[in-house]
């Protein structure tokens, strides 16, 4: 019936390029009639209690009936004006109903984009090993991951019986327990940005250790909150700046030169958060 619905669509381009000659409406008009006299393409619809697609193929049929009228009638515009119509409506209630074999075809295809969405998440986000849910806080985000984790395991199974429903609505779940993890860890690590080192060497460390947690969740954020291409240029540059400052700051400190590493290091800061920002995140200005 797809091949009908493609050889439909091809006529009706022939007729679109010269000018509709009478044998070429026919063809198209008993073609269309085809998709309507298919007793299983009617009954799906029919049955589906899908009411806009029940709608469709009613006015379509009345389309159809219409332009074999003024086909016999010889007004060969109305013809085509008509039989356009009815393939519209068809075709508009088979997608909203679509067959068990298309409907699983659509269904595997949301299944790889999803898991493929996912991992991408899951390797922007970034665990040390060993890393213990149990032990988190709820801040952490850390139990939110490790439960998408175990739900995406469950789908994988589900998808391997071809059961791909279902493996959606785990992927579903495990699409929020990662974005509402992520969200709170965002947050976490960007409370309190004062500094409290008792010498400037203590600085340096924290402010380098601070600098670290923020610049390895850009990744996070361009993922999660999915900006558009101008601040993507943006976030890129920020980062770029910001990891050229933190460098700056370790060849200062390797000399020596501590002071100047941690002013170093609190402009590498302005500028991830700069990033952070682009991409979409809200924050609060750091102290220096």
């Amino acid at each position: 019936m797809a091949a009908t619905l493609a050889l439909v669509l091809a006529v009706g381009s022939a007729l679109a390029a010269d000018d509709p000659t009478r044998t070429q409406l026919e063809q198209r008009i008993k073609l269309t009639a085809r998709l309507y006299g298919d007793g299983a393409n009617s009954q799906r619809i029919a049955g589906s209690g899908n009411a806009r697609a029940i709608t469709l193929l009613d006015e379509g049929r009345v389309h159809q009936t219409q332009a074999e009228q003024a086909l016999a009638a010889g007004d060969l515009a109305a013809a085509r004006r008509e039989v356009d119509e009815a393939l519209r409506h068809i075709s508009l209630a088979r997608k909203l109903v679509p067959n068990a074999s298309a409907r699983q075809a659509e269904a595997q295809q949301r299944y790889q984009q999803r898991l493929a969405t996912l991992e991408r998440l899951l390797q922007a986000w970034a665990v040390p090993a060993g890393a213990d849910a149990s032990a988190s806080t709820p801040a952490d985000g850390l139990a939110d991951r490790q439960a998408a984790v175990r739900l995406i395991a469950a789908a994988r199974n589900q998808a391997a019986a071809e059961q791909f429903d279902d493996a959606n609505r785990q992927l579903a779940e495990a699409e929020t327990h990662l974005l509402a993890g992520m969200n709170r860890l965002l947050h976490q690590r960007t409370i309190d940005y004062t500094a409290r080192a008792a010498t400037p060497t203590d600085a340096f460390y924290e402010a380098l250790a601070r600098h670290e947690g923020l610049i390895e969740l850009v990744p996070v954020a361009l993922s999660e909150l999915k900006p558009g291409p101008d601040a993507i240029t943006l976030v890129e540059r920020y980062s770029d700046t910001s990891r050229a400052l933190r460098q700056q700051a370790v060849q200062r400190q390797q000399r020596g030169e501590v002071q100047q590493a941690v002013a170093d290091l609190n402009n590498a800061l302005i500028y991830v958060q700069r990033a952070l920002a682009a991409a979409g995140v809200a924050l609060p200005s750091p102290t220096n």
